[in-house]
């Protein structure tokens, strides 16, 4: 539980902010804040004002400690989550700009009229705003007409929940995702429900508009009907969003997909057909967690093996539970390669092909400063490329070439003249070059990004 520093600057009257007079401002805790005589606790503090439905003094209070995170959240008598009180939250997104420190809202049970969305949109969309992360959890619009926020400047995550079913024939999450078109830094989305089905279709037309979304989580109790069952529905069904992924149109890096119903046999074996049909030809996906989906039957997964072993880009796959609690090799052999040409050990390598020329100590470290390859990839890359720098093999001047070509595209890349200047004057000075094909790519790269002063005079002749 964070503390705040008494002496960071309060309103002088903070009983002058006070909203409604309900009971809860007698307690101890409260009492103590709205007259300043002690420091106060985030967590237990913030948690009674929601419940008084008091805003001006919720934000004071965030103000004061510097919070980062906030919940608003209320408890009726029975310990249930109840509707969060009307105005609580506009009232927050009409002075949010008071509280720059905070990163993290999270709000549940609540109403989200028009007007609630529009100020959300205005905060949202403004530039100077801090918020980077967004939790909706049981949350409703006021009827199928009020519209989520289109735009959003800077939040990175989306969580939104559903643990109740929802009154009315529109879907709360998927008016919520059709309404939201682009928001440029959302990174990160996680939508679950636990009385209803999921629709892939909605969500695959959201990440269309979203391509920078590159981490979903999906979350459902129940199992969809499969297509030889009665009731099933093509758009409930996650062979949807895995026939986009295998076609790679979508382009995820990390999927979690948890369907928490896993007796439903006819489900799992289409469910693990369609998966390993889609890592066969999958080419963005690093993480998979299919944490609800049963395996265990050796038919099951032969699919999914045969789709891992076709894959060349998971590097991370769960549950384990299946393969003897091992990761299995196709993707431990994902992971070597991965490591063994990732930046940092190309960057890494670099450097050590210079210092086994005998250049200064520090100019191979300057080469390799804007990646900092750690000091694994540094003493790995070394003896390989020591090795590599020996060798006549004509793999391994290939891979040799390859290297360089990309230190230097990379220090193009990050506007490093004086990284692709050195390194590149060291080759001429001790008559190493690219080979032909790697040297006209550098040479494409720089016209193109008019960044022919960071070769050296001459290199394009």
């Amino acid at each position: 539980m964070k503390r705040s520093d008494a002496s960071i600057l309060s309103t002088p009257n903070r009983r002058s902010l006070i909203l409604h007079h309900l009971p809860l401002l007698n307690d101890l805790e409260v009492v103590a804040f709205l007259d300043n005589t002690a420091p106060p606790v985030f967590d237990t503090l913030s948690y009674k004002l929601v419940q008084a439905n008091e805003p001006a003094l919720l934000i004071e209070l965030v103000r004061i400690t510097q919070e980062r995170a906030l919940t608003l959240c209320v408890i009726d008598a029975a310990h249930q989550v109840a509707a969060l009180h009307d105005g609580l939250l506009e009232y927050l997104l009409q002075h949010i700009d008071e509280v720059p420190c905070l990163n993290r809202l999270t709000v549940q049970r609540a109403v989200l009229s028009a007007a609630c969305c529009t100020l959300l949109q205005t905060a949202l969309a403004n530039p100077s705003c801090t918020l980077t992360s967004l939790t909706f959890s049981d949350c409703m619009f006021a009827n199928e007409h009020v519209e989520f926020p289109r735009q959003a400047a800077t939040i990175q995550a989306l969580r939104w929940q559903e643990t109740i079913v929802m009154p009315g024939a529109a879907k709360p999450m998927n008016q919520m995702l059709a309404a939201l078109a682009t928001w440029p830094p959302l990174k990160s989305v996680s939508l679950s429900v636990r009385e209803s089905l999921l629709d892939f279709a909605t969500i695959i037309q959201f990440l269309v508009r979203n391509p920078g979304v590159t981490d979903l989580s999906l979350a459902s109790h129940r199992a969809p009907p499969s297509p030889d069952d009665v009731g099933y529905q093509s758009q409930n069904d996650p062979a949807l969003l895995l026939d986009q992924l295998m076609n790679n149109q979508i382009h995820l890096t990390r999927l979690t997909l948890d369907v928490r119903d896993a007796h439903n046999a006819a489900f799992n074996q289409h469910f693990i057909n369609h998966l390993g049909q889609c890592l066969m030809s999958n080419v963005s996906l690093e993480a998979l967690c299919v944490p609800g989906i049963r395996m265990y039957m050796e038919e099951d997964l032969t699919p999914l093996t045969l789709g891992l072993d076709g894959n060349h880009g998971l590097i991370s796959l769960a549950p384990l539970g299946p393969f003897g609690n091992q990761m299995p090799a196709p993707v431990r052999r994902n992971q070597r390669q991965r490591y063994w040409f990732s930046q940092e050990f190309v960057q890494g390598a670099t450097e050590a092909f210079l210092l086994s020329l005998r250049v200064p100590t520090d100019l191979g470290k300057r080469v390799a400063q804007y990646l900092a390859p750690t000091p694994a990839e540094r003493a790995l890359g070394g003896a390989v490329m020591t090795l590599i720098c020996k060798s006549t093999y004509q793999g391994a001047v290939k891979l040799r070439s390859a290297a360089l070509r990309e230190a230097v595209l990379n220090g193009m890349r990050t506007n490093n003249q004086v990284s692709c200047l050195e390194l590149l004057n060291t080759l001429q000075q001790h008559h190493v070059d690219l080979l032909p094909e790697d040297k006209q790519a550098v040479i494409a790269y720089a016209k193109d990004s008019n960044r022919l002063n960071f070769l050296p005079p001459g290199y394009t002749h």
